[in-house]
């Protein structure tokens, strides 16, 4: 409960500061590609682990809030699944690599059992962001977090990565 206030405070805080000259709001949309690391290398482009997302940047000078919804199309038992997610994110002096940590939670479609949420899963996320012009490009890597009440690094999935390309227009 500690953390879900947390996370509403940053976000009341960064929609806050919204209004201000230095604010950014950026409209996007993307996918992502799920992978084992023991699989990037030598293996064929598997349709099965990409998924399409849209969603909201909030930047405020190097302040960066995202909001987006993740749809993965269905793969055996599953029918399709939706990931919210929400990451707070700080762009390093301005250079345009930011990173920083958010959360999801997966809600699951099954083709013959009744739909379910998985637990809340934590992401720690690093990018890059290319600016052009009113459109903006971003280039992102995930590592997910299944730990425990206390976070510790050695709960990471390092053997798991997921990779994310996004263009993001600006208004």
């Amino acid at each position: 409960m500690r953390k879900l206030f947390i996370a509403l405070i940053v976000l009341v805080l960064v929609l806050g500061l919204t209004g201000s000259s230095f604010a950014r709001v950026g409209l996007g949309i993307g996918s992502r590609y799920h992978v084992p690391l023991k699989d990037i290398q030598g293996t064929d482009f598997d349709q099965s682990r990409l998924s399409f997302l849209g969603g909201l940047r909030f930047k405020v000078i190097w302040l960066v809030l995202d909001a987006d919804v993740d749809y993965r199309p269905g793969v055996g038992d599953v029918a399709y699944s939706l990931t919210p997610k929400i990451s707070f994110l700080v762009d390093i002096l301005g250079t345009g690599f930011y990173g920083g940590a958010g959360i999801e939670k997966t809600y699951v479609k099954w083709v013959s059992e009744d739909p379910e949420w998985s637990d809340f899963i934590y992401v720690v996320q690093v990018g890059r962001e290319i600016g052009l012009g009113p459109l903006s490009l971003s280039l992102d890597a995930y590592y997910e977090y299944y730990g425990s009440e206390t976070f510790s690094l050695k709960d990471i999935d390092t053997n798991f990565i997921t990779f994310g390309a996004r263009l993001f227009w600006h208004f």
